[in-house]
Parts: C-alpha cells; structure tokens; sequence
C-alpha cells in the first residue's frame, strides 16, 4: 500500500506513469496496475488517463493533497531520526547563474565535500531561473529582484552593478562626468534576447534617470563582457565580485563612482531558492547555511564606492531560514 501511495505521487509529480516507472525501476505497465489496485482499496478513481498524459479527478485531488503531507510527515520523522547519528547525506540537485556557479559556488564545492562527505552535489549552470518542482532542483542561485514569493529565499551576499572600462579605452574617448556622457560611448551589454538595452542611474539622494545606450557588443555572459572590457572594447556593467580584482589592481576603471547605475533593478544581491515545503532537508539546509558563511567572507567586495549608501547592500535576508 505504501509502495503504491509514493508510486501515485510520483505519477501526479511527473506527470505521466512512464516517468514514474524510471524512477522506481518499474514497468509503466507495473505502475499503471499498482495504481488501479490502489484505487480499488480505496474505492475511488484517483486518475484519468488518456494515452498522452494522467490527469487527477476532483476525488484525486483531494487525496493526493492530504496523503502527500502524511508522506512528507513520514519522510520528516524517518530523516529526524537519522540526524541523531548521521549527517546530511544524498544527492544535492544545485542550479546557478553561470557567472556565480563558476566564480563562487565551484571554488566552495571541496570544502564543502570534505565537511559533508555523504552529500553528492550536482552543480548545472545556466543563464536563466529554473522551474524548481519541475526540473527537481533542491535549490537555484539567482542574482537581484527576487519576483516568485512561493518559493523560500536566503540571501548569501550583497552585491552591486559597477560600470568599468579599461584604462585606454578611457584614456582614448570623451571624459564620462554624468550619466547622459553614455549615449555617446560604446556599452558592452548583457542581454538575453533581441530587445533595446536601459541602464538606470542614479545618484544618493536623487531620483533615477533611464539611458537608452548603445553599442557594438551584446551578450548573455558577464565572463565575455568582463573580457571585452578588459580588450578595450567599450564600457561594461558588471558585478563588484566579478571585476573587483581587475579594478583593485587597475586592469579596469570604475566610471561613474558617485552614481549607482544597473540594467534590472537597485534591488541587488547573491540569493539561494528553494521550494517551500513543510521540511527543509537537512543537505538544503547545511548547503545553504555554508555558502552565507563562505559568501560573506570570501566575497571580494570593492570597497565603500557608493556614496552615503553602504547600508542598501548589507540588508538582512527575505526569508531566512528557521
């Protein structure tokens, strides 16, 4: 009976008997007779199927809402006991910005290991936020404006936009004094697809204003605009931990440092995503507890360059964890 309850939640979370009979090792044929049978204990139809996809009926619905919270209540009490004598273990499913996954997150993954050996991470890069449930992704790393407010977030880090140039790229174009200077300078932009780019400006104090700016480089990489900045190709966006160093030790030059400039939102930050459930698992939560700790001192902030507002990029996280 057990057995045949996770196999119905499967097919509900799947959504087809095929993808479920994968995960338990089964024929779909298997599953489809383990779910009749859990239909005639029960004496309900739990599923409509049709020969393309499985559909919950209202009776269904009903069940599969409360007997999944008995299950996960299960699972809770099965893992509270194994925390007395284990530490967190399993596969850990992580997605990331590739920006972050490769400068932050893969350089923390041995030190991680080593504290945690039972625990296998699975780290995928890409450039854009996954669907958690659907794509089974314990937890995303995502950068600025948080917009989905079902999902559990954790900040890890502060961070903030800074536009740079090269030094001859500088030294060989008009002299940026205000933010208008841009629209007659060649901007690196990051873009993920065809529409015109806006960087917002603004100043302490002052309102925003909004540049419709230009330039011979597009891309979806902050990696490659780092690299075109540094060839001295034009005036980039990118992020204070990404560049610090270059900027430290001179590679760039950070243009307009009165002035807080972005292509999103002001809202910035390094955050970690994760489905609200009733239990956090214990490898979500250790994971995400290490990387705040490892962000927050490794990080390599520039120093105070926004004028009177060090306080906006040091708030507390949305949602912390319990």
């Amino acid at each position: 009976m057990l057995t045949s309850i996770r196999l119905f939640l499967r097919v509900v979370q799947d959504g087809s008997l095929s993808a479920a009979a994968r995960q338990f090792n089964l024929s779909p044929a298997s599953v489809s007779r383990r779910i009749s049978a859990l239909e005639a204990e029960l004496d309900m139809q739990l599923l409509l199927r049709t020969s393309r996809k499985v559909m919950l009926t209202e009776a269904g619905e009903i069940y599969h809402r409360r007997i999944k919270a008995v299950i996960e209540d299960m699972q809770h009490a099965e893992e509270s006991a194994r925390q007395l004598q284990d530490d967190a273990q399993g596969l850990l499913r992580v997605h990331s910005r590739t920006s972050v996954g490769i400068q932050l997150i893969a350089p923390a993954i041995k030190a991680f290991c080593l504290l945690y050996p039972k625990v296998v991470v699975e780290l995928q890069l890409s450039e854009s936020s996954v669907n958690l449930m659907e794509q089974h992704f314990d937890i995303d790393i995502r950068l600025g404006e948080l917009e989905d407010s079902s999902l559990l977030v954790r900040k890890l880090a502060p961070s903030e936009r800074i536009m740079v140039a090269s030094p001859e790229y500088l030294a060989s174009h008009p002299p940026i004094r205000t933010p208008q200077d841009l629209l007659h300078h060649n901007c690196l932009t990051y873009r993920l697809d065809s529409e015109p780019t806006s960087w917002r400006a603004a100043r302490h104090g002052e309102p925003s204003c909004e540049l419709k700016i230009n330039g011979s480089f597009h891309c979806n990489n902050a990696e490659a605009l780092r690299r075109a900045a540094l060839s001295g190709l034009g005036i980039a966006l990118l992020t204070d931990w990404g560049i610090g160093d270059d900027v430290r030790e001179g590679r760039l030059q950070h243009v307009l440092p009165d002035h807080r400039i972005t292509n999103y939102s002001f809202n910035n930050g390094i955050y970690a995503v994760f489905t609200q459930t009733r239990y956090i698992s214990r490898k979500v939560r250790v994971f995400v507890d290490f990387l705040v700790d490892r962000m927050q001192n490794t990080v390599p902030l520039l120093p105070q360059y926004v004028a009177g507002s060090p306080a906006h990029a040091r708030e507390a996280s949305v949602r912390a964890l319990g």
